[in-house]
């Protein structure tokens, strides 16, 4: 993801967390954006520090720079954290996810509407592909479209509430 814009610039559907999945997810990204420069933002996991990610990092030494939050700097990576929190309940939560072919189907479905239909407040109302862009926002072009995504929120939450309550 990046920090600037939110825009998921990579992802996958894997079976469990690994290096050798974000190695592939860093140089995906890097091979489609090629950075001068970038701060790659992690926390500890060990799907993110070890040999493989590291040895990406060498390749790249002077363009991509990996800092551990909370331990290489101050702040967190609470972005991603927060975006998982979306993916989860406003994506995949609500769906009937059966298998891995269904959840990839979804996420294919999910990226594209996070990055260039979903609104961010965060972004001044722009999505996060109009962030990453440089677009300029205009609020009076979103008032309708805030108010329409607020309505299927509410329709969406109504059909998902808990049955047993």
């Amino acid at each position: 993801m990046d920090h600037y814009s939110k825009k998921v610039i990579g992802y996958s559907v894997e079976n469990s967390s690994s290096g050798k999945a974000t190695r592939f997810l860093l140089q995906e990204a890097y091979n489609l954006h090629r950075p001068k420069q970038t701060l790659f933002l992690t926390d500890s996991g060990s799907e993110n520090v070890n040999k493989k990610v590291a040895s990406f990092f060498k390749l790249y030494k002077n363009t991509i720079i990996h800092r551990v939050a909370q331990r290489d700097v101050l702040f967190s990576n609470s972005m991603i954290e927060a975006f998982n929190k979306v993916l989860k309940h406003q994506f995949l939560y609500p769906k009937n996810i059966k298998n891995r072919v269904g959840l990839e189907k979804v996420m294919t479905e999910t990226i594209p509407i996070y990055n260039n239909e979903r609104p961010q407040w965060q972004l001044g109302g722009n999505t996060p592909n109009e962030t990453f862009n440089s677009v300029p926002f205009s609020f009076n072009n979103r008032t309708k479209e805030f108010k329409d995504q607020k309505a299927l929120r509410i329709i969406k939450n109504k059909e998902n509430s808990c049955k047993k309550c």
